[in-house]
């Protein structure tokens, strides 16, 4: 009887757990839902210049290289991360750029496996909710690059780049700033990073889009 019992109450509180789930991911996709349709109106009412199709390719190849391959999660790549980073001690990162954006409209940045459970969920949810196309676009529009660079607009403001006359470099040095955020005082290996950062995407263009080097 005590067995009995003990098997329902396990079972409870799985079902409870499953339950606060979903209603986290529900909670969550409504959010992602809204901002994903204010930034499409933004971008599509915008009177400023938007990351050219250079630089959204700049951004696969640099983030998420199977991207025309997978829904969403880079399922290769997870299971490649999981195995260095619980087995070799050698933490790894496996987020898509469609995971990237719903982190960073959510603005959920915790590390823990729940979280990340619902990070995978939400960004299949986007890929299904709007053109995949789409999504490496509102990254770069919405990214954050930077000390007062929330977004495209303010990175290019603030470093002087012209949106419709970048050069290679000046894009793929961009992208890099999403992962080496610049700092209000930038130093000289922060830069060093980006400088040796973007030199290995424009690498990286070379070997999957040669039509893109020049």
């Amino acid at each position: 009887m005590i067995k009995l019992s003990s098997l329902k109450l396990n079972k409870f509180f799985f079902c409870s757990r499953i339950s606060n789930w979903k209603l986290e991911v529900q909670k969550d996709w409504r959010k992602l839902r809204i901002s994903i349709d204010r930034l499409e109106t933004e971008i599509n009412t915008s009177t400023c210049q938007i990351p050219s199709s250079r630089m959204c390719t700049l951004l696969i190849v640099a983030e998420d290289h199977r991207f025309e391959k997978h829904f969403g999660v880079d399922l290769i790549a997870l299971i490649r991360a999981m195995w260095k980073t619980f087995f070799m001690r050698k933490p790894q990162g496996a987020s898509t750029i469609a995971m990237q954006l719903t982190r960073t409209l959510t603005g959920n940045y915790d590390r823990t496996i729940r979280r990340k459970v619902v990070e995978i969920l939400l960004a299949i949810l986007l890929t299904r909710y709007i053109s995949k196309d789409k999504i490496p676009l509102l990254y770069l529009w919405c990214g954050y690059y930077g000390w007062r660079m929330n977004n495209f607009t303010q990175a290019c403001e603030r470093l002087n780049l012209k949106p419709n006359s970048m050069s290679l470099i000046e894009e793929a040095e961009l992208v890099a700033r999403l992962k080496y955020p610049q700092p209000q005082r930038i130093n000289e290996k922060r830069v060093e990073k980006i400088k040796a950062r973007g030199n290995y995407i424009i690498a990286r263009l070379e070997q999957y889009n040669p039509e893109f080097q020049c």
